[in-house]
């Protein structure tokens, strides 16, 4: 047991150790990009805070990255210490001496998708949100609900809230929308209901409007009109709401389930967050699989370049398997491949092709 724990705290600090280090690096490289997009509209610490606001959503993208290279660096660490071969001497399985790194994979693995997740969910809806006020100077207000969706665009001067009960796939089209307007004193303005409202670079078209101008002393039916086709100015767009429906990331893992509800009422896609659902339910076995696969080329002592060649082939290794994962969910996002096979077969295919080369080099 005495040495379970010995290689668990060893692999834990390996792993605490690449992390801190790739969280740096990431900063500073997403510190300079971030400087060079924005300098000429935001000052360095405006630049800093976005930096830091990005830099979770940054490091969650290669935290399979984070755990196969400390998988190299253990493994390749006690196998030049001759540890594994102590182990051998002493009658003990080196199988046994898996385990605790597996442990500790899944361990990490549930620790980064049930609270590093929602963390990076919210430090990418602030960064978005900060962005919009420090380069826009306003904030667009999203959200989608049992009612339907809900928009808010303009600028200080005028406000309008949109509704709108349904939506196509990629919310470029808006159905049974109702829009309220409000003047710079907060007073409402004007209300339209349409047919629907298809968003184009700056403005809105709407279909089948009727347009009711609101305030003191006026007869607002009186005064309706009915409009087929009817273009109103739009302060947001379709990228814009692309960007905060259709990146699942920005969801917590722990409200997927609901978004997915309301996503479906309005009949926006969903797919995309299915997807990524049970890809975060698979990720803890995926980071297991990468610290499997650093162990398969590292745990023997190689001499010379051999020992280059056995850690080249382990990232190599790695990089294609994390690839075909992220082909797959891909291939789902399209339809075009069963969503429980993209997400757990790479998954568990990954753990069986690491354990196979893993027996190859110790017994064969």
């Amino acid at each position: 047991m005495t040495l379970h724990f010995y290689f668990a705290r060893k692999f834990f600090l390996y792993v605490l150790t690449t992390l801190a280090i790739l969280t740096i690096l990431i900063t500073l490289i997403d510190l300079v990009e971030h400087a060079r997009r924005y300098s000429n509209s935001l000052n360095f610490n405006e630049v800093l805070r976005l930096t830091i606001l990005n830099t979770p959503k940054s490091v969650y993208e290669v935290i399979d990255l984070i755990m196969l290279i400390s998988s190299i660096a253990f493994f390749g660490s006690i196998s030049k210490s001759s540890e594994l071969i102590v182990v051998r001497g002493s009658g003990r399985s080196v199988y046994g001496t898996l385990l605790s790194p597996l442990c500790i994979s899944l361990f990490l693995g549930c620790i980064f998708v049930a609270l590093f997740n929602p963390l990076v969910a919210t430090s990418s809806k602030s960064y978005l949100n900060m962005k919009e006020i420090l380069i826009k100077g306003n904030q667009s207000v999203f959200s989608v609900g049992s009612e339907g969706l809900w928009l808010r665009q303009g600028t200080n001067a005028q406000q309008s809230v949109i509704r709108a009960t349904m939506t196509n796939i990629d919310a470029s089209t808006l159905y049974n929308v109702t829009i309220i307007s409000f003047d710079k004193d907060g007073a409402v303005s004007r209300r339209i209901e349409a047919e629907s409202a298809k968003i184009s670079e700056k403005d809105w078209h709407l279909t089948n409007a009727k347009i009711w101008p609101l305030g003191k002393g006026i007869n607002s039916e009186k005064k309706s009109k009915k409009l087929e086709k009817l273009i109103i100015e739009s302060s947001i767009t379709k990228e814009e709401i692309t960007e905060r429906f259709g990146e699942p990331h920005m969801i917590s893992i722990w409200n997927l389930r609901t978004h997915i509800a309301q996503l479906k009422s309005v009949g926006f896609s969903m797919l995309r967050y299915e997807v990524r659902y049970q890809s975060e339910l698979s990720h803890p076995m995926f980071l297991a699989a990468m610290m499997l696969v650093g162990c398969a080329f590292t745990m023997k002592k190689f001499v010379g370049n051999r020992k280059g060649f056995a850690i080249i082939a382990s990232i190599l290794l790695g990089f294609c398997l994390f690839y075909v994962r992220n082909f797959s969910a891909l291939l789902a996002e399209g339809n075009q491949l069963n969503l429980i096979a993209a997400t757990w077969i790479p998954t568990i295919s990954s753990i069986l092709i690491s354990l196979g080369i893993i027996i190859h080099v110790e017994d064969g």
